[in-house]
Protein backbone atom coordinates (compact mmCIF):
# COMPACT_ATOMS: atom_id res chain seq x y z
CA UNK A 1 0.00 0.00 0.00
CA UNK A 2 2.70 2.42 0.86
CA UNK A 3 4.07 1.64 -2.83
CA UNK A 4 1.14 2.51 -4.44
CA UNK A 5 0.74 5.61 -2.09
CA UNK A 6 4.64 6.67 -3.13
CA UNK A 7 3.25 6.40 -6.59
CA UNK A 8 -0.21 8.39 -6.37
CA UNK A 9 2.06 11.07 -4.89
CA UNK A 10 4.51 10.86 -7.83
CA UNK A 11 1.86 11.45 -10.07
CA UNK A 12 0.43 14.33 -8.50
CA UNK A 13 3.79 16.01 -8.34
CA UNK A 14 4.21 15.13 -11.69
CA UNK A 15 0.54 16.95 -12.90
CA UNK A 16 0.87 19.99 -10.60
CA UNK A 17 4.57 20.60 -12.48
CA UNK A 18 2.70 20.49 -15.84
CA UNK A 19 -0.01 22.70 -14.68
CA UNK A 20 2.20 25.14 -13.30
CA UNK A 21 4.38 25.10 -16.24
CA UNK A 22 1.51 25.29 -18.40
CA UNK A 23 0.30 28.35 -16.33
CA UNK A 24 3.45 30.32 -16.80
CA UNK A 25 3.71 29.99 -20.42
CA UNK A 26 -0.01 31.31 -20.68
CA UNK A 27 1.00 34.40 -18.34
CA UNK A 28 4.38 34.99 -20.25
CA UNK A 29 2.44 34.71 -23.62
CA UNK A 30 0.02 37.06 -22.15
CA UNK A 31 2.19 39.27 -21.15
CA UNK A 32 4.62 39.60 -24.26
CA UNK A 33 1.31 40.03 -26.02
CA UNK A 34 1.16 43.23 -23.91
CA UNK A 35 4.53 44.19 -24.48
CA UNK A 36 3.92 44.10 -28.13
CA UNK A 37 1.08 46.44 -27.96
CA UNK A 38 2.96 49.08 -25.94
CA UNK A 39 5.32 49.35 -28.27
CA UNK A 40 3.03 49.43 -31.12
CA UNK A 41 0.88 51.76 -29.33
CA UNK A 42 4.03 54.42 -28.00
CA UNK A 43 6.66 53.93 -30.88
CA UNK A 44 4.55 52.79 -34.15
CA UNK A 45 3.75 55.37 -37.05
CA UNK A 46 0.44 57.09 -36.83
CA UNK A 47 -2.03 56.03 -40.21
CA UNK A 48 -5.67 57.26 -40.13
CA UNK A 49 -8.09 55.68 -42.44
CA UNK A 50 -11.32 57.25 -43.27
CA UNK A 51 -14.13 55.20 -41.88
CA UNK A 52 -18.26 54.57 -43.12
CA UNK A 53 -19.43 53.33 -39.49
CA UNK A 54 -22.01 51.23 -39.36
CA UNK A 55 -24.43 49.75 -36.80
CA UNK A 56 -23.80 51.94 -33.76
CA UNK A 57 -25.48 49.84 -31.25
CA UNK A 58 -25.62 46.11 -29.85
CA UNK A 59 -27.84 45.26 -27.50
CA UNK A 60 -26.05 42.22 -26.47
CA UNK A 61 -22.29 43.79 -26.38
CA UNK A 62 -23.38 47.06 -25.12
CA UNK A 63 -22.54 50.47 -26.78
CA UNK A 64 -20.34 50.07 -30.09
CA UNK A 65 -19.89 50.84 -33.91
CA UNK A 66 -18.73 48.68 -36.24
CA UNK A 67 -16.07 50.08 -38.82
CA UNK A 68 -15.50 49.58 -42.47
CA UNK A 69 -12.62 51.53 -43.74
CA UNK A 70 -13.29 53.32 -47.36
CA UNK A 71 -10.28 52.13 -48.56
CA UNK A 72 -11.40 48.85 -48.14
CA UNK A 73 -13.54 49.06 -51.57
CA UNK A 74 -10.57 49.71 -53.26
CA UNK A 75 -8.70 46.65 -51.92
CA UNK A 76 -11.75 44.52 -52.82
CA UNK A 77 -11.78 45.39 -56.83
CA UNK A 78 -8.23 44.65 -56.68
CA UNK A 79 -8.22 40.97 -55.10
CA UNK A 80 -7.38 38.20 -56.80
CA UNK A 81 -10.37 35.60 -56.50
CA UNK A 82 -8.85 33.29 -53.76
CA UNK A 83 -6.40 35.88 -51.73
CA UNK A 84 -7.29 35.70 -48.43
CA UNK A 85 -4.87 37.90 -46.72
CA UNK A 86 -1.51 40.00 -47.19
CA UNK A 87 -0.20 43.24 -46.88
CA UNK A 88 -1.17 46.56 -48.77
CA UNK A 89 0.88 48.96 -50.14
CA UNK A 90 -0.50 52.70 -49.13
CA UNK A 91 0.42 56.85 -49.45
CA UNK A 92 0.21 58.97 -46.71
CA UNK A 93 -1.00 62.63 -47.06
CA UNK A 94 0.18 65.48 -45.50
CA UNK A 95 -2.51 64.41 -42.68
CA UNK A 96 -1.34 60.77 -42.71
CA UNK A 97 -4.68 59.76 -44.28
CA UNK A 98 -3.86 56.50 -46.08
CA UNK A 99 -5.04 55.68 -49.61
CA UNK A 100 -4.64 52.15 -51.07
CA UNK A 101 -2.37 52.44 -54.09
CA UNK A 102 -1.24 48.52 -54.45
CA UNK A 103 -0.81 45.66 -52.86
CA UNK A 104 2.68 45.29 -50.79
CA UNK A 105 5.12 42.47 -52.37
CA UNK A 106 8.74 43.68 -50.80
CA UNK A 107 9.42 46.53 -52.69
CA UNK A 108 11.25 49.27 -51.65
CA UNK A 109 8.46 52.14 -49.80
CA UNK A 110 9.18 55.11 -51.17
CA UNK A 111 8.82 58.36 -48.79
CA UNK A 112 5.56 58.81 -47.14
CA UNK A 113 4.38 55.07 -48.11
CA UNK A 114 3.66 52.21 -45.67
CA UNK A 115 2.58 49.10 -45.69
CA UNK A 116 -0.39 47.23 -43.27
CA UNK A 117 -1.55 43.65 -42.58
CA UNK A 118 -5.24 42.68 -44.37
CA UNK A 119 -7.24 39.82 -44.31
CA UNK A 120 -10.44 38.84 -45.59
CA UNK A 121 -13.45 37.59 -43.47
CA UNK A 122 -16.49 37.02 -44.80
CA UNK A 123 -15.97 38.98 -47.86
CA UNK A 124 -15.02 41.98 -45.14
CA UNK A 125 -11.56 43.32 -45.72
CA UNK A 126 -10.28 43.61 -42.37
CA UNK A 127 -7.04 45.76 -41.05
CA UNK A 128 -7.20 45.79 -37.39
CA UNK A 129 -10.29 46.43 -35.19
CA UNK A 130 -13.34 46.18 -37.26
CA UNK A 131 -15.58 47.23 -34.22
CA UNK A 132 -15.01 50.06 -31.64
CA UNK A 133 -16.48 49.49 -27.99
CA UNK A 134 -17.60 52.50 -26.04
CA UNK A 135 -19.25 53.95 -22.53
CA UNK A 136 -23.22 53.24 -22.78
CA UNK A 137 -25.08 56.04 -24.17
CA UNK A 138 -22.27 57.34 -26.41
CA UNK A 139 -23.33 56.20 -29.51
CA UNK A 140 -24.48 59.99 -30.86
CA UNK A 141 -20.86 61.42 -30.01
CA UNK A 142 -19.02 58.50 -31.52
CA UNK A 143 -21.21 58.82 -34.77
CA UNK A 144 -19.39 61.73 -36.10
CA UNK A 145 -16.55 59.46 -36.52
CA UNK A 146 -14.91 59.98 -40.01
CA UNK A 147 -11.56 58.68 -39.50
CA UNK A 148 -9.89 56.21 -37.07
CA UNK A 149 -6.39 56.42 -35.96
CA UNK A 150 -3.89 53.79 -35.68
CA UNK A 151 -0.05 52.66 -34.87
CA UNK A 152 1.87 50.51 -37.55
CA UNK A 153 4.84 48.83 -36.66
CA UNK A 154 7.80 47.94 -39.30
CA UNK A 155 5.71 44.21 -40.31
CA UNK A 156 2.64 46.08 -40.81
CA UNK A 157 0.38 45.45 -37.39
CA UNK A 158 -1.97 47.98 -37.14
CA UNK A 159 -3.59 49.12 -33.48
CA UNK A 160 -6.72 51.51 -33.48
CA UNK A 161 -5.68 53.87 -31.05
CA UNK A 162 -8.94 57.11 -31.56
CA UNK A 163 -11.68 57.90 -33.52
CA UNK A 164 -11.30 61.29 -35.37
CA UNK A 165 -14.29 63.56 -36.41
CA UNK A 166 -13.87 65.11 -39.86
CA UNK A 167 -10.88 67.79 -38.49
CA UNK A 168 -9.16 64.82 -37.71
CA UNK A 169 -9.37 65.73 -33.61
CA UNK A 170 -10.07 63.03 -31.31
CA UNK A 171 -13.33 62.21 -30.05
Amino acid sequence: MGNVMGKLAASHKWALGIVLFTTVAILAGVNWRIFKFEQLLNHGQVVRFALAPVDPRSLMQGDYMVLEYAIARDVRSALAPQQMQGQLLLALDEQKVARFMDFYTDQALGKDQLRVQFRVRGNQIKLASNSFFFEEGQADHFSAAKYGEFRVNAQGELLLVSLLDEKLQPL
